[in-house]
């Protein structure tokens, strides 16, 4: 697991509301029920971008070099509504792959990485 992948508490609570609105702003995309949801899903994405930047920037690292789609990139464009139902199809594939990275750091395991080197005892050659 790469040093990067080691999340704290907090920041696994806010990438679980990440996916949790990503999901359902694609989801009203697709749906068209209620214009309500999807704004309050903006809202908290905007949110969680301007008060977690540092966690959305390591994200887009870490994102970036296992070749997956950053949240922070998604969450950029959601500023520029579809125009059509390609472009709106594009934007809900971008939120789910997104999610499901953010699922995959998510099912990382919790224990503590360090980043000292083994101690002679514990090296395997």
């Amino acid at each position: 697991m790469l040093l990067s992948m080691a999340f704290t508490a907090t920041e696994r609570e806010r990438m679980a509301v990440l996916i949790n609105n990503l999901c359902f702003y694609a989801s009203q995309l697709v749906i068209h029920s209620s214009a309500e949801i999807s704004q309050r899903a903006l809202l908290n994405l905007d949110k969680i971008k301007n008060e977690y930047e540092p966690l959305l920037k390591r994200l887009d690292e870490v994102a970036r070099e296992q070749g997956d789609h950053s949240p922070l990139r998604v969450i950029e464009d959601l500023v520029h509504r579809p125009n059509d139902v390609a472009q709106m199809l594009m934007l809900v594939r971008r939120c789910l792959l997104a999610s499901g990275f953010l699922g995959h750091c998510l099912a990382q395991p919790i224990h503590a990485v360090s980043a000292e080197a083994p101690s002679p005892e514990k090296r395997l050659h």
